[in-house]
């Protein structure tokens, strides 16, 4: 398995961001949701989990950091 290039600065990348957003929204589900159940339904949790992890897709496509030469 090779790592990404300068993997030490990975914490800049929106997918990582995003990525721990995601596992944090989880962590909630499972700690804090069922105090919030009265006002959040299912459906929203499930609607707000499926649009971070769309926009996480998009995320993992930008191109980040200084622009890479093309070699012949």
């Amino acid at each position: 398995m090779k790592l990404i290039c300068d993997w030490r600065c990975c914490y800049k990348l929106y997918s990582v961001q995003l990525g721990v957003l995601i596992a944090l929204l989880g962590f909630a589900q499972l700690e804090i949701l069922p105090l919030w159940q009265a006002q959040l339904s299912d459906r929203a949790y499930a609607a707000c989990n499926s649009a971070l992890g769309l926009i996480l897709f998009v995320a993992r496509l930008i191109r980040q950091g200084p622009p890479q030469e093309v070699q012949p």
